[in-house]
């Protein structure tokens, strides 16, 4: 996340100072990672995808029995206000703060939009797991994120911008913060959400663009893609130009969904 440019807190939408403290020391989000969180694209002083954000926003919180209050709708909107592209977390805690921080968009983020390097991580468990084990909160975005950040710092400590989940069954999950589509034998391909996957919002949206198969896909399957992007709201389709150390060359089919992609956001207000 880039430099916060505005806070705003949901009760009476009172904007606040960028450094003002906002949670107290035992709120549950502090203390248990107790909260859910949403962050979405800002274009033209407009939320992108709100409607879509908010329905995986409730969801998120009804799993952790979290009261979701109304207001969030009215909150981004305030929030984006003036900015002409920027990130906008929506966050909700167990304490029962709500609030949205405006951020800039950071330089590495608009870089990965060009194409990013990744590496394949063992997450730890099989491709079932999650969805037969609930209290492992699968397809949930809470703040609970320190794994997904080491797994960040890991594949940036082997030289490469991001990595990819891949379970003990040998089946690609997801990227840290990211959905994965792959081209494989002509096809777009996505991992199902019964793999305990988090829904993508942005996925969401590239499939209204070209047709994209949810269907189990394999790491050999990935191995032997022609093409691969991580989705996700802020970066938006970021072609993958190496996997593990492979080039990958041109990536035509996921160059012309990220044009369309970018072309076609403004619209889906």
């Amino acid at each position: 996340m880039g430099a916060v440019r505005r806070v705003l807190l949901l009760d009476d939408a009172r904007e606040l100072p960028p450094d003002t403290p906002v949670l107290r020391a035992d709120d549950l989000g502090v203390v248990r990672g107790e909260a859910v969180f949403e962050t979405l694209r800002v274009l033209d002083g407009r939320p992108c995808l709100l409607a879509e954000h908010l329905t995986r926003f409730a969801h998120s919180a009804a799993r952790l029995g979290i009261d979701l209050p109304a207001g969030f709708d009215e909150l981004a909107h305030k929030a984006a206000i003036g900015a002409e592209d920027a990130g906008l977390r929506l966050t909700m805690t167990k304490g029962g703060v709500g609030f949205a921080v405006l951020f800039d968009v950071a330089p590495e983020t608009v870089a990965g939009r060009g194409g990013i390097s990744v590496v394949t991580l063992p997450l730890g468990i099989a491709s079932d797991l999650r969805a037969q084990q609930p209290w492992l909160l699968g397809g949930v975005k809470s703040t609970s994120y320190a794994v997904n950040m080491a797994a960040l710092r890991h594949a940036r400590a082997l030289g490469a911008d991001d990595a990819i989940w891949v379970s003990t069954d040998g089946y690609v999950l997801e990227a840290p913060t990211s959905t994965v589509i792959a081209l494989v034998d002509g096809q777009l391909v996505t991992p199902p959400v019964d793999t305990g996957i988090l829904p993508g919002t942005t996925l969401l949206a590239c499939s209204r663009l070209l047709p994209i198969t949810a269907a189990p896909l394999s790491v050999s399957d990935l191995a032997r893609a022609t093409e691969i992007a991580l989705l996700s709201s802020v970066r938006g389709v970021a072609p993958v130009l190496s996997l593990d150390g492979r080039p990958l060359g041109a990536s035509p089919v996921l160059t012309a969904l990220a044009t369309r992609f970018e072309t076609t956001l403004p619209t889906w207000m």
